[in-house]
């Protein structure tokens, strides 16, 4: 197997009119978080069925996939990653899920967008946190990183956490994240406006955590109201009753 395969076969789903619509969707324009992106036109689930192919793609040729300029390719390689971090931990075979994190970690500067992050920050580098294959400082690190994507894994990265009821990482890296603003020199295609993206990853988490303990979110985000983006505090409290969150939304406790 080899990556000018995968890539090959890929390219039987391309879509021009899709190309067009992620393009925008994804916000290529220059000075946008995006910016500079390509895309061919395919579909997540076309990308999926593809990647299933070719699991045994070794090491070499997913680093050529992940290096791609190509949006869908560099998400084939993503999925790859993830399917084998899950079937590593079935398997209990800690030494490949390291060597899985390893390279995820050795090539993050190219999962470099919210799609691409979303898919697969929890599922690699949050399990093998919660696995204790990889200590959780590393999430804190890359919350205080200047570059928008590491600070998107670091809050993506607790879902995992969450879903097992350990809540307090989502707590403290929100914090660390609440009045995020994109930094200068982000590196490329990161531009204005990526706080944004941490504000909607930021209240997605305190949303999942509400779900598993709606009082310990309602009084972080009272304690922590003053600090709230409007973007992070509308996802979070998404769930709410609807009378509840039209309080919240007017700071009436």
């Amino acid at each position: 197997m080899k990556a000018k395969d995968l890539i090959k076969e890929l390219k039987k789903y391309a879509s021009p009119a899709r190309k067009k619509s992620n393009q925008w969707f994804f916000k290529t324009g220059k000075g946008q978080y995006g910016e500079g992106d390509k895309f061919i036109g395919i579909t997540v689930p076309n990308t999926r069925l593809v990647a299933k192919q070719f699991l045994a793609l070794n090491f070499v040729e997913l680093a050529k996939l992940m290096k791609s300029p190509i949006h869908e390719i560099r998400l084939a390689a993503i999925l790859i990653l993830v399917e084998r971090s899950k079937q590593s931990r079935k398997a209990e075979d800690k030494l490949l899920q390291k060597k899985i994190l390893s390279f995820y970690l050795k090539n993050r500067q190219y999962v470099n967008n919210w799609d691409l992050v979303d898919l697969s920050a929890h599922y690699i580098l949050g399990q093998a946190i919660l696995d204790k294959i990889q200590t959780k400082q590393i999430l804190y690190k890359y919350a205080k990183s200047n570059k928008l994507w590491e600070r998107r894994i670091a809050m993506i990265s607790t879902w995992i956490f969450i879903r097992e009821g350990k809540l307090d990482d989502c707590f403290k890296l929100s914090k660390i994240l609440l009045k995020d603003k994109d930094k200068v020199n982000c590196g490329a295609r990161e531009g204005g406006l990526g706080q944004d993206l941490i504000h909607k990853a930021v209240g997605w988490m305190l949303r999942e955590a509400w779900k598993k303990d709606s009082i310990k979110v309602e009084k972080f985000l009272i304690t922590n109201y003053k600090n709230l983006a409007r973007t992070t505090l509308r996802y979070a409290i998404e769930r709410m009753e609807e009378t509840k969150r039209k309080r919240f939304l007017k700071g009436n406790f």
